[in-house]
């Protein structure tokens, strides 16, 4: 469970403390015939020799202060009367006002919430009051100012939050004790302790969930067949309609830890000047990515939504599995068409194939001594199906581009434990161990496992990274770009 604390029996007792602060008594007349008022502290503190030795200022020549007033919880007890469904749950849909650059608020409307409230826990909280005074009359002065407050009780609250529904409660005085000895202060100077009890009903609150309204991401129209049942063609098949809405259908294209937005215009990337090369090797050959167009300004698109996060906004790429990879975006001056990406290695997907130490040609590497269980994905081809002929370094091994091979030490040669020509039905997941970087099999060759192009739909913005600020709330900002 997730750590929470709002404090909220703290503001309850600090309420209550604040009814008996600034209260005096008579001291007598000064010169000028006016009445000489002394204020009567009030400090938190049960009635224990630690606080008797305070009273004292630490040391036994100084004489003891009074008046003064010292409140402790003496009990907190669940109140089972008050107890009402502890499975409610309210939700409220709210608006906030915008706010400008400057931190003013505007007129116009802001973001759109939506506040989930669980039914709070109802508890009876039992608040002391000593009085301290060094007699009778100081006594009777402050009870009497007291007193005539509780009539039968005093109403509190612990909060202005116009949503919070536990925010009310009072406070009722039950008993009164008039006088008690029970600081150890000594027979030449007395201090009278008279004991006041009070109890306030309250609630405890779990956290909120707050969720920010963004834009609809899927619409199901319906699940169900005629007979009332869940038509399962719709759900493990095909759907008889689907469509992704994107503002400008942009594109995404991930390399490394950069964010690009890829339009829908045919202009060739590579001679816009940019120096983003991401396609073939072979500059013959066609650049995947060239009929995207120039990169785009994310402004354009983020503007629609709200502002970024930087190290808390995040952007979820969806895979051909249906499980997502989570990174956090930040931006950067120097590149407004740019976002910066990082990584949640915990999304990444696992590994099926134990990882390789390089990626190789093996026309050009020597392995030198290999040890059992060296690993490595080749990058040419390794000898001829046809010939008998042996290689010095991979013996008769027969390997194609995209093979993973293995050293086997008890049989002093290397085998293909990976056919790229002939791959299973599984979707193959390898980490090259030399950068760290992983690798998928995408039928025919290996691919970055999460670099390259998410067409609409694919791909998703949390400005918010799932966090809202408010008290004891959480909650998501999930929109579809």
């Amino acid at each position: 469970m997730l750590h929470f604390y709002s404090g909220q029996v703290r503001r309850f007792l600090t309420q209550f403390m604040r009814i008996l602060n600034n209260f005096s008594v008579e001291t007598g007349r000064g010169k000028d015939d006016q009445i000489a008022l002394r204020p009567v502290p009030v400090v938190y503190g049960d009635a224990t020799r630690q606080v008797a030795n305070i009273i004292r200022q630490n040391s036994e020549n100084a004489l003891n202060y009074a008046p003064k007033i010292a409140c402790y919880i003496r009990e907190l007890n669940y109140d089972r009367e008050r107890m009402q469904n502890p499975y409610h749950v309210e939700k409220q849909h709210l608006k906030e006002r915008d706010v400008l650059e400057d931190g003013t608020y505007s007129n116009k409307l802001g973001a759109g919430y939506t506040v989930e409230k669980v039914m709070p826990s109802p508890f009876r909280l039992e608040v002391t009051a000593d009085i301290y005074s060094s007699n009778t009359d100081q006594k009777l002065q402050i009870m009497e100012q007291i007193l005539y407050l509780f009539n039968p009780d005093f109403e509190i609250q612990k909060s202005d939050n116009y949503i919070d529904w536990t925010s009310l409660s009072y406070v009722e005085l039950t008993g009164i004790t008039f006088s008690s000895r029970t600081i150890p202060v000594g027979a030449d100077t007395e201090i009278d302790v008279a004991t006041m009890t009070f109890s306030m009903p309250i609630w405890l609150s779990p956290p909120i969930k707050v969720s920010k309204l963004g834009v609809i991401q899927k619409i199901i129209m319906s699940i169900y067949d005629d007979d009332g049942g869940i038509n399962k063609g719709l759900i493990s098949g095909p759907l008889i309609s689907q469509s992704f809405i994107t503002p400008n259908n942009f594109g995404l294209l991930v390399t490394g830890n950069q964010l690009r937005l890829l339009g829908t215009t045919g202009v060739n990337v590579k001679s816009g000047g940019d120096g983003f090369q991401t396609g073939a090797n072979d500059p013959g050959l066609a650049d995947p990515f060239e009929t995207f167009g120039p990169p785009v300004n994310w402004k354009v698109l983020l503007d629609q939504y709200g502002k970024v996060r930087n190290g808390t906004s995040q952007i979820r790429l969806t895979q051909p599995t249906g499980n997502e990879i989570v990174g956090t975006i930040a931006t950067t001056p120097l590149d407004d068409t740019i976002l910066l990406y990082t990584i949640d290695s915990d999304t990444i997907p696992a590994n099926t194939l134990t990882a390789v130490k390089k990626i190789i040609n093996p026309t050009t590497f020597a392995p030198g001594t290999p040890a059992n269980g060296d690993r490595y994905l080749i990058i040419d081809e390794i000898g001829d199906s046809t010939a008998t002929q042996q290689s010095s370094t991979w013996g008769s091994l027969v390997a194609s581009v995209g093979d993973i091979i293995q050293y086997n030490s008890s049989e002093s040669r290397w085998q293909k434990v990976f056919d790229a020509s002939n791959p299973d039905s599984t979707l193959h997941y390898v980490t090259n161990s030399n950068t760290g970087i992983q690798y998928r099999f995408n039928g025919t060759e290996w691919v970055k496992s999460y670099e390259g192009i998410y067409t609409a739909g694919n791909w998703t913005i949390v400005l918010d990274g799932g966090f809202v600020g408010n008290d004891d709330a959480t909650g998501q900002d999930a929109t579809t770009p």
